[in-house]
């Protein structure tokens, strides 16, 4: 497993990251020459996942839900310099990147940005309250 396994007690969120995990989790024994669509598949995958975190987001009125989405820009855009080493035919990098590179961003993600979201959208908010 890579290292996305971290709970957030918010079902959606959690199911959604074990299917980004399985994803990445391939990375480390796919052929070369499957890897470019495993590529294409993870950023399809990571794209659809961020929607349904935004649309949840918005249900439940999060109030970093704009930072929250830029953030997911960002990441995106991460997960998008795949594409050169694709491009270039380089697996080697291309593996590092999904492997490596991208289990890394994504799990830190989740640990900072995520776990925030799921506070608010589980009404968890005393995580949040400042000590007096």
């Amino acid at each position: 497993m890579s290292s996305l396994n971290q709970p957030l007690h918010v079902p959606l969120m959690d199911e959604d990251h074990a299917v980004l995990d399985a994803f990445l989790d391939n990375a480390t024994q796919a052929q070369d020459a499957d890897l470019p669509k495993l590529f294409d598949d993870i950023r399809r995958e990571v794209a659809l996942h961020f929607a349904r975190e935004e649309q949840l987001m918005r249900k439940h009125d999060v109030p970093v839900y704009d930072c929250h989405v830029e953030l997911h820009a960002a990441l995106l855009e991460q997960v998008d310099l795949g594409r050169r080493f694709v491009e270039a035919g380089d697996m080697a990098g291309l593996r590092i990147h999904l492997s490596s590179a991208l289990p890394h961003l994504i799990s830190q993600h989740i640990a900072t940005a995520d776990s925030v979201s799921a506070g608010f959208i589980r009404g968890d908010h005393s995580a949040f309250a400042c000590a007096g």
